[in-house]
Parts: structure tokens; C-alpha cells; sequence
């Protein structure tokens, strides 16, 4: 069973002469979550001691309290009209930690040569505060840049001890908050959940790969023999479209010396 299954069943327990429970609940959406409501009606002498057992059992984000007093003996606004406590209705409404809206959110930055060992810290930290890690993922780029990017939660009355913490993991930076106030809710603002994402990140290396000496000598060989090869292929096309002229013109040249040699030698052998 769920932690709410578990608590809605404790509270369900609690129902006596003087706690009746009006409606009990249990919700479940396609992706599992669980959620579930109860309305109970207290007798006035006891709901103080019940609404503590209550709370007693989960942390409470929001409750509301509805107490109705009657007239007895008289008019209610005449001078003998005394009131009285009627039952107290309590409405509760159960889910699980996670689905619980965070009061606050912050995001930030941390700058440090040693993601993983930061990271590792990160979690530390975070466990020592009364928080938890929601989610987590690591990424290297081909520059050797390294990130890694940790979701947390922890109870707003840890908070400030967190942030504290954190400057000691590296250069904070792009520090982000935002803050849900709700005043017309009575919560419990020192456990209420307050979600804070960090991204530990390194600079890698100042001269990539791809722009260090080395590189550009092998980018400057490797244009150079790229023109060089460039120029020979060009050489090839243009001889290939002069050798057949240069045959020709060859053999032009071969078949007019032949007629002017044939000549030649019949004017000497007529003389």
C-alpha cells in the first residue's frame, strides 16, 4: 500500500461516537498517482486532540476547519441567547509528497573543475538538510566541457542552510527564485517543500581540439595537399583536352614534311 493508502486508512481508524467520518475517498489517475479526501465531523471537546493525532500522521499542506455555533435559549442577537459549539467539520485532503506543489523554486549554477566529485558532495548535502534528489543526469561534450544537473527537494526550514552550503561547492551562479505564496491557506511554510535545480558545470578545456596549435597545423597540411591535388587534377583535365589537338597538329606537321621532302627530292633529281 501507498503512504496515502496507509494514512487514509489510519484516519478512517479514528471514526468513534464522537468522530464520524462523512466521506472517505480514494482517487488513482492512468499514471498511477494516488490521491485521496475525507470529510469528518469532530464533537467540539475533542476536535483539538483529533486534528493534532491527524496532523500527527503526514505533513500537512493545507487543512480547513469549519465550526458552526448555535442558539440556545433565545433569539441569538438577544441578551439571554447563548451559543453553543455545534460538531467541527474537518475536510482533508491526502497525496503524496511528490505531487505536493513546492512553495518555493530555485535554479543556479555551479562552477568547478570536479563535476563528479561536486556532484557526489551535492548529494551529501542535500541528505544531511532532510532533502532528497528528485532526479539527476550527466552529460560530457566534446570539448570537455562536463554538466551535470540535479533536481532536489527539501523543507523550506532547511533552505537557507542548503544555499549556505552550496557556495562551498564552487562559484554559484544565475541564481533564480521564485515563490508561491498562498494567503488564504493555513500551511505549514517551515516544512512546506521547496524544489531547488543545480547544474554543476566545468569550462573544459580553454583551447578546444578542434582550435589548438596542432589542429591548425593539420587543417594548414590538410589544405595545402587539398589545393595541391586540386592543381594536378587540373592539370590532368587540361591535358586531356590538348593531347588529341596535339596529335593531330603532329600529325599534320609529319604528313607536310613528308610532301615538302617529296618534293624537294624530285626537283634535285629533275635538275
Amino acid at each position: 500500500a501507498t503512504e496515502v493508502e496507509k494514512t487514509y486508512n489510519e484516519i478512517k481508524a479514528l471514526a468513534s461516537p464522537k468522530v464520524q467520518i462523512t466521506t472517505a475517498q480514494i482517487d488513482r489517475d492512468n499514471t498511477g498517482r494516488v490521491s485521496a479526501r475525507l470529510s469528518l465531523l469532530l464533537a467540539p471537546e475533542d476536535s483539538e486532540s483529533v486534528i493534532a493525532k491527524i496532523k500527527g500522521m503526514a505533513r500537512v499542506e493545507n487543512f480547513q476547519v469549519t465550526t458552526e455555533r448555535v442558539s440556545q435559549g433565545g433569539d441569538g442577537l438577544g441578551e439571554n441567547a447563548k451559543t453553543e459549539r455545534d460538531k467541527v467539520e474537518l475536510n482533508i485532503t491526502l497525496s503524496r509528497d511528490e505531487q505536493e506543489t513546492a512553495l518555493q523554486q530555485t535554479s543556479l549554477r555551479i562552477r568547478t573543475p570536479e563535476v563528479n566529485d561536486k556532484t557526489k558532495q551535492l548529494r551529501a548535502i542535500a541528505e544531511q538538510q532532510g532533502g532528497r534528489i528528485r532526479s539527476s543526469s550527466f552529460s560530457r561534450d566534446p570539448n570537455g566541457r562536463e554538466y551535470s544537473t540535479v533536481s532536489l527537494r527539501v523543507p523550506m526550514k532547511n533552505y537557507n542552510a542548503l544555499m549556505q552550503a552550496l557556495n562551498g561547492l564552487g562559484k554559484v551562479e544565475n541564481v533564480s527564485v521564485r515563490r508561491d505564496d498562498r494567503p488564504n491557506s493555513q500551511i505549514d511554510e517551515s516544512n512546506a517543500p521547496a524544489d531547488v535545480s543545480i547544474q554543476v558545470y566545468s569550462q573544459g578545456n580553454i583551447v578546444s581540439e578542434e582550435t589548438g596549435i596542432w589542429a591548425t597545423l593539420r587543417r594548414t597540411i590538410g589544405q595545402g595537399a587539398a589545393a595541391l591535388m586540386w592543381s594536378v587534377r587540373m592539370i590532368g583535365v587540361a591535358l586531356a583536352f590538348l593531347a588529341p589537338w596535339a596529335l593531330i597538329i603532329g600529325a599534320v606537321g609529319w604528313v607536310a614534311r613528308r610532301v615538302s621532302r617529296a618534293r624537294a627530292a624530285r626537283k634535285q633529281s629533275g635538275t
